[in-house]
C-alpha cells in the first residue's frame, strides 16, 4: 500500500475515543455543503494533493497541537483553513482543491494561525519544503459544540503518534520537526525516537509576534 493511502485510512478511521471529537476525513454535519456525505472524501483529496506537493522537497515539518473548527476541519489540511485554498493555492499544492464548507462560496472559512503561519511560509519562499500538523490530528471540541476549541487530552494525543509514523513515511527525506506550542513539545517528548528540532510560541493568544520571529531565525536556516 502507497504510504500516503497508508496514512489517510488511519486518519479516517479516526482516535480510539471519538467522545468530543469531529473527524475531518470520516464525518459531516450541517456546516458542510451538499452532498454532505461526499466531503470528507474531498478533505481525503485535499490532503493526499497537499503531501504529494511535498512528497520530495519537503524539509522541516511544524507540529502544532490540533486542528481548529476553521481550520483543517474543512480543509482537510492542518493549520489551512479555506482562505488559504482560495488565495494561496499553488502554495498548498499543485492542483485546485476543494471547498467544503457550506457558505465557502461567499464566505470561506478563515482561522488566524493559519493566515500567520502560509504568510511566514511564502514569505520565505518555502511553500513546498515545510509540511504542517499536530499532535492530536482529530479536531476536538467542548461540551457546548462542534463550533468550539479545546485542548486534546493526554491519551488522546497518544493515538497522534501512529499518525505521525505514517505521516513521517511519506517523505523522501528525514524531516526536521520543530513544535509549535507546548502540547506539540510534550507530544514529542512522551512518544519518544523523534528528534526535536526546536520549539516555537504558537501563533495564537498573543503569540503571533514571536512565532514569526522564531519562524525566521530558527526554521527558514534549516530549508
Amino acid at each position: 500500500m502507497e504510504p500516503i493511502q497508508h496514512f489517510l485510512e488511519y486518519l479516517e478511521a479516526g482516535p480510539r475515543e471519538a467522545a468530543g471529537v469531529f473527524n475531518p476525513w470520516r464525518d459531516h454535519d450541517e456546516r458542510d455543503r451538499a452532498p454532505r456525505r461526499g466531503m470528507p472524501r474531498l478533505r481525503r483529496e485535499n490532503m493526499a494533493a497537499y503531501l504529494e506537493a511535498r512528497s520530495r522537497s519537503a524539509r522541516v515539518l511544524l507540529l502544532g497541537e490540533a486542528p481548529s473548527h476553521r481550520g483543517c476541519r474543512f480543509s482537510g489540511i492542518a493549520f489551512c483553513s479555506e482562505t488559504e485554498l482560495v488565495h494561496k493555492s499553488p502554495l498548498v499544492a499543485k492542483r485546485d482543491l476543494a471547498l467544503t464548507s457550506v457558505n465557502a462560496d461567499e464566505k470561506p472559512q478563515r482561522e488566524r494561525s493559519a493566515f500567520v503561519i502560509w504568510d511566514e511560509i511564502e514569505r520565505a519562499g518555502a511553500a513546498h519544503q515545510v509540511v504542517l500538523w499536530n499532535a492530536f490530528p482529530w479536531h476536538p471540541h467542548g461540551v457546548e459544540g462542534v463550533a468550539t476549541n479545546r485542548k486534546p487530552k493526554p491519551r488522546e494525543v497518544e493515538d497522534g503518534h501512529e499518525a505521525m509514523r505514517r505521516l513521517l513515511a511519506c517523505f523522501s527525506y528525514k524531516l526536521s520537526i520543530f513544535a509549535v506550542g507546548r502540547v506539540a513539545q510534550a507530544a514529542l517528548e512522551r512518544w519518544g525516537g523523534i528528534e526535536c528540532a526546536g520549539c516555537l510560541r504558537h501563533p495564537a493568544q498573543g503569540g503571533e509576534a514571536k512565532f514569526r520571529e522564531q519562524f525566521r531565525t530558527g526554521v527558514v536556516t534549516r530549508l
